[in-house]
């Protein structure tokens, strides 16, 4: 299409191409017509890229243009250089004098030939700073992961910028949740205030650090450009009964003031166990006990949880990196790391106290006998009726007790008859040792044996797979040389 638009028809050449397809139109009393109608359709027999009317009026305004083009260029060839700039601007590869206005006076003071700088342009809508939702994922060859609310360096078009990234991803309800560190080997999400860019650019991240390590961290591309971006994280207050009724249980430890009850009326509510239940209203005393009703009724010793999502707030740190306008080898001002300050302050990690695991301490948990009312005995089958304890004397006597502590004194034919059954349960005992002992011994010779045999028996069927080998080797050979002896008789 390219190629046939640079040849510019002539009039004559356009109302030839057009006479053919008017005469198929009238003959063949097929298609649309041009001349009516003036769109592109084709009629029988004509062809594309030749008698289309929208590619010919293509061709007649290119070449309308072409030659405008070349109209103005042969009149401002005569003008001199400054005015034929000012119209038609500096050709590519031409050496320009820059005067720039404006600029700090650490630029001109602190300004290295050795490093030439590289102007650019904005457009309009790119000056403008707000919040920008990107695709982010680690670079494979940074060390550590990255955390949310770090400072980060961003390198986007061109301009190179310092802010504090929050990371969160989306679940599949489309709510979107912040997580603390980027993902090891996965893409998430990242929200930053700065400069607006078009949805597609690329980002570069990379952190400022003394140590001579891989400095880019991370890359991404922009995804929108959003007014507004809700992004939470989950929080989980617990509670615990202090009044039980049937379906319904005061609740204390969740809450603070009947103000905050007030904004939770009719959350969801679950306990431990897997009872759930919903939040009703405040109580008389502000003091943030409310009453809750459940499926089931409760026990004291339930946890109540209520699971909730709070907003995170966005940082809006934008800092520009400004390494021209400090002496050379001697680095810009930025926002540090909260490791990196720890590290040049020898200061521990701070130590939230509520984070720590603390030991578990149960108290053991006593539960009542079953008590079943005399009149649902009555009703109830043989079968399933509470039966009567076996008598005490069948029992082992508690330890302690005086029936535990009573001497019992044998009378002499118990006396006897006891050291009788003591004889003959040691015959017993010691006939079973022995009998044990010569299994042993009997067990431990038949496997002698038995792996002696086997390996007799391995060893005759080795020989005997041998000559069989030597047998089909030698037979094999003969075959050969019999096939080979036939060849040269042939």
């Amino acid at each position: 299409l390219s190629a046939a638009a640079e040849a510019p028809q002539s009039d004559g050449g356009r109302e030839s191409a057009a006479t053919p397809g008017e005469a198929a139109g009238a003959d063949g009393g097929g298609g649309g017509g041009r001349g009516r109608s003036g769109t592109s359709a084709l009629r029988p027999g004509q062809e594309l890229f030749e008698e289309d009317p929208w590619i010919v009026e293509q061709r007649r305004q290119q070449a309308e243009q072409r030659r405008r083009n070349r109209e103005l260029t042969e009149s401002l060839a005569s003008l001199p250089p400054d005015e034929r700039a000012a119209v038609q601007g500096y050709a590519p590869g031409s050496y320009v004098r820059v005067v720039l206005t404006q600029v700090p006076c650490e630029l001109p003071r602190n300004f290295e030939p050795r490093f030439p700088l590289v102007l650019g342009g904005l457009l309009s809508g790119e000056e403008r700073l707000g919040l920008v939702s990107m695709r982010v994922k680690k670079h494979r060859w940074h060390k550590k992961v990255l955390k949310s609310q770090d400072p980060l360096t961003f390198s986007v078009g061109w301009r190179r910028f310092q802010s504090l990234p929050l990371y969160y991803v989306q679940d599949p309800n489309l709510r979107l949740r912040h997580i603390k560190y980027t993902p090891e080997h996965m893409h998430c999400l990242a929200a930053f205030h700065g400069p607006q860019v078009p949805p597609n650019t690329g980002v570069l991240c990379f952190q400022t650090d003394a140590r001579k390590s891989f400095r880019i961290s991370a890359t991404g591309v922009v995804l929108e450009v959003a007014a507004n971006l809700k992004v939470v994280k989950k929080l989980k207050l617990v509670g615990s009964p202090f009044k039980v009724f049937k379906n319904t249980a005061f609740i204390k430890d969740m809450f603070t003031s009947a103000l905050e009850v007030a904004k939770f009326e009719g959350a969801a509510l679950r306990t431990v166990s897997g009872v759930r239940g919903q939040v009703k209203r405040a109580l008389q005393a502000d003091d943030g006990t409310f009453r809750a009703t459940f499926e089931d009724k409760l026990l004291r010793s339930d946890l109540v949880l209520l699971k909730a999502w709070v907003p995170v707030p966005l940082p809006t740190l934008y800092n520009p990196v400004s390494n021209l306008l400090a002496p050379h080898g001697r680095g810009w001002l930025r926002m540090r790391t909260g490791a990196e300050v720890r590290a040049e302050l020898g200061a521990a990690p701070r130590v939230n106290a509520d984070s720590l695991y603390k030991p578990i301490e149960r108290a053991p948990r006593r539960f009542n006998k079953l008590a079943v009312p005399k009149a649902l005995q009555a009703a109830l089958p043989y079968k399933s009726k509470p039966k009567l304890d076996a008598p005490s004397a069948a029992k082992k006597p508690r330890k302690g007790s005086l029936k535990a502590l009573r001497a019992v004194v044998a009378e002499p034919e118990e006396r006897a008859a006891a050291k009788l059954m003591q004889q003959v349960h040691t015959m017993y005992n010691e006939r079973e040792r022995k009998r044990k002992r010569s299994m042993e011994v009997r067990r431990a010779a038949h496997a002698k044996k038995a792996a002696r045999e086997e390996g007799e028996k391995a060893a005759a069927t080795k020989q005997v797979r041998k000559k069989r080998y030597v047998k089909q080797g030698l037979e094999e050979k003969k075959r050969s040389r019999g096939g080979a002896g036939g060849d040269a008789d042939d």
